[in-house]
């Protein structure tokens, strides 16, 4: 069987950086973390919320470089959207605790999580664009 190329399918495409792959395959993983802190936490001992809590800022950093350099390099600027995105429901996931508590609304703080789940699904579907994108490049030799 012979494989036939279209002009589009051999555009050169830029490879995603290593280290872009890299965070975006710890997203996901600190995000699970947060919900098994927050249930240790809750269920466990009530210390593991400060632990939570840590990491879910300490999440700012990896979330925001993704964006930046989906913003700024040309290799991740296809993944714009999906870093954008995700950069907004982690905005809003702050602002719905921070909120939540000062206003003492339930209903805002009940949304964190659920917002959370949005934001793993988010991580996930970059983190398969940045393999997809991976595998295309090793296809063609350039990885």
């Amino acid at each position: 069987m012979t494989i036939i190329d279209s002009p589009a399918a051999s555009k050169t495409r830029a490879v995603t950086p290593f280290w872009y792959g890299q965070v975006a395959r710890a997203v996901p993983v600190a995000i699970l973390l947060q919900y098994l802190l927050a249930g240790l936490g809750l269920f466990h001992d009530g210390r593991f919320w400060s632990w939570h809590g840590g990491l879910g800022l300490l999440l700012l950093l990896p979330i925001t470089a993704m964006a930046l350099a989906a913003w700024l390099g040309r290799a991740a600027r296809p993944l714009r959207w999906w870093a954008g995105l995700l950069v907004a429901l982690y905005l809003v996931q702050v602002a719905l605790i921070a909120v939540g508590k000062s206003s003492g609304s339930g209903v805002l703080q009940a949304l964190h999580p659920f917002n959370g789940g949005l934001m793993l699904a988010v991580s996930l579907v970059l983190l398969a664009k940045v393999e997809r994108n991976r595998a295309r490049a090793v296809r063609a030799g350039r990885a």
